[in-house]
C-alpha cells in the first residue's frame, strides 16, 4: 500500500506537467494565432486570409517551443502561471481587438 502511494505522489507532477504542456501549450498557441490573425490585417496591408494562414503556421512553431519548454522548466508553478497568464492574455487580446475591428 505504501509503495502505491509513493508511486502516485511521484506521478502527480508528471501528469500536471503533461497537461500543462499539451492543453496549456495548445491554448496559448491557438490564442496567439487568433491574436496575430486579428492584428496583422489591422496593422499591415496584409489580406485577412493570408494573415490567418501565416498565424496558423506560426502557431505550430509556438506550440513546439511551449512543449519543449514545459519539460525543461524546473518549477511546475511557474509553468502553470505562464501558461494561464499567456493563454488568458492572448485570447483576451484577440477577443478585444476583434470587437474593436468589427466595423473596419
Amino acid at each position: 500500500m505504501k509503495l502505491v502511494r509513493v508511486a502516485i505522489l511521484k506521478a502527480v507532477p508528471i501528469v500536471l506537467r503533461l497537461v500543462a504542456a499539451i492543453v496549456g501549450g495548445y491554448a496559448v498557441s491557438a490564442g496567439l494565432a487568433a491574436f496575430a490573425a486579428v492584428v496583422l490585417p489591422a496593422a499591415t496591408a496584409m489580406p485577412r486570409s493570408e494573415a490567418v494562414v501565416l498565424s496558423s503556421m506560426l502557431a505550430f512553431l509556438i506550440y513546439l517551443v511551449l512543449l519543449i519548454w514545459a519539460f525543461a522548466e524546473p518549477r511546475l508553478v511557474r509553468l502553470w502561471l505562464v501558461m494561464v497568464i499567456a493563454g488568458l492574455g492572448s485570447w483576451g487580446g484577440a477577443w478585444g481587438l476583434s470587437r474593436l475591428t468589427v466595423g473596419a
